[in-house]
């Protein structure tokens, strides 16, 4: 078995919110909602879910850009919560590749000054050091050396998004989050940043956490995926056997709304209904219980604790039902 890398337990981020009644109270989006899970060395861990699920909040919180309410992170075995002295040392092992490639680099720099920045901040290397490294790495993802000296708006998205993974890949993390780095691209550019990163990981022995709200995308790159539903993580399996076996009537859900081009393909029993539910307001027991078919009383008394339900595949579920 690989060496555990990362350890999430209890992971909480609340987001306290002003209210607008005569007698204020406190109330809080609760965007993730107590989650544990852990990351192995060398491997794709996918998150995946729908939009405010928490899955971009988990990742930034692992990272170090939220301050988590309350819960542990031990990336190698250390607690990363808190402390300068932890979080310098943590940006060098820990980095992050962003959703927007446009946002997330600096305009005012040039693509030289953008993936060297890490590398001047931690003071590694010399000037001329430093501009080697960045010649090296523009060549690794793809980019011209020459195109040094260009700016980032003289870019396609893709290149950007090449640019953003250089950036990453410059202090030679052990842990990389990938916050969706390839919905705000075309199709084609989707398939061939994947292919680099993937080409990447092999090459540097790196650890991914990918985050995403597309399946197919998960499925050609990861290796173990974990599904979030309303800040709660309600499924963690391999990949063959959450895509081939899934037991959570959520995942189920998913996976059927993936399009098929089979008109006699039936998908009706997994059809969700109504809205995911508010997280100022989150539903007591299962947080899915007000969309699953197969709820009850307890599902609505009860908050299911995951658990492994077969060899490596864990679920958040009282039915526990599986499909097929």
């Amino acid at each position: 078995m690989s060496e555990t890398l990362l350890q999430v337990r209890d992971l909480k981020v609340y987001y306290p919110v002003k209210t607008q009644s005569i007698i204020p109270r406190k109330v809080y989006v609760k965007a993730v909602d107590g989650i544990s899970f852990d990351v192995r060395r060398k491997e794709a861990f996918g998150i995946v879910g729908e939009s405010g699920c928490g899955k971009s909040t988990t990742g930034h919180a692992i990272v170090g850009l939220l301050k988590p309410t309350s819960g542990q992170i031990l990336f190698e075995g250390q607690s990363i919560v808190g402390g300068a002295a932890i979080s310098k040392e943590r940006a060098k092992k820990l980095q992050i590749i962003f959703q927007d490639p446009y946002s997330s680099l600096d305009s005012r720099f040039t693509v030289g000054r953008c993936i060297s920045e890490p590398l001047e901040v931690h003071k590694i290397g010399t000037a001329k050091e430093r501009l080697e490294r960045v010649e090296e790495l523009m060549g690794e993802v793809g980019l011209n050396h020459e195109q040094i000296t260009r700016y980032p708006h003289e870019f396609s998205g893709g290149q950007r998004q090449r640019i953003g993974i250089a950036r990453a890949l410059a202090l030679n993390p052990s842990l990389i989050i990938c916050d969706e780095p390839v919905s705000a691209l075309d199709v084609s550019i989707q398939a061939q940043i994947l292919n680099l990163m993937q080409e990447l990981k092999e090459k540097h022995g790196l650890t991914y956490i990918f985050i995403s709200h597309n399946l197919s995308v998960v499925h050609h790159l990861c290796d173990r995926i974990a599904v979030m539903y309303l800040g709660n993580i309600v499924e963690i399996a391999e990949k063959r056997l959450l895509f081939d076996h899934p037991l959570h009537p959520y995942t189920q859900a998913l996976l059927d709304a993936i399009p098929i081009p089979d008109p006699d393909r039936d998908t009706m029993n997994s059809e969700l209904e109504g809205d995911v539910p508010s997280p100022l307001n989150p539903p007591s027991g299962c947080c899915f219980h007000t969309r699953c078919r197969f709820a009850d009383q307890t599902c609505a008394q009860a908050k299911p604790q995951l658990a492994e339900a077969e060899d490596g595949h864990l679920v958040a579920c009282h039915k526990c039902r599986g499909k097929g």
